[in-house]
């Protein structure tokens, strides 16, 4: 019985995706304008601004206040997608995705 060879891919495969794995850092930065009271509700918004050429092109910046007046948290991430896609365009176009976190006005949808 012959002994099956692996595939000449195989090693260029696992190359691939731990090379993937590996830079695939996010980071995520916090920026904390208020304390919430205790009982608040919150509500999170997300938007993902792009950028381009790593980051040289585009500020990637929101207008917080367009979501609520005083927001409690804004937040920059960079997710796993978001580094997925600026491997695959070659750091052509490197989104970045904000939160924005508000507290919910009155007594909406309490019960």
């Amino acid at each position: 019985m012959r002994a099956r060879r692996p595939s000449p891919l195989a090693p260029a495969l696992v190359a691939l995706a731990s090379a993937l794995l590996f830079s695939s850092g996010c980071y995520h930065y916090s920026f904390e304008h208020q304390a919430a009271a205790p009982s608040a509700r919150q509500v999170v918004h997300k938007e993902r601004r792009p950028t381009y050429l790593n980051g040289f092109v585009g500020t990637g910046t929101i207008d917080a206040t367009r979501y609520c007046e005083r927001p409690l948290r804004t937040e920059l991430r960079v997710t796993a997608v978001d580094v997925a896609l600026s491997v695959a365009t070659l750091l052509i176009y490197t989104p970045h995705t904000l939160y924005v976190t508000c507290e919910v006005p009155g007594n909406v949808g309490r019960r």
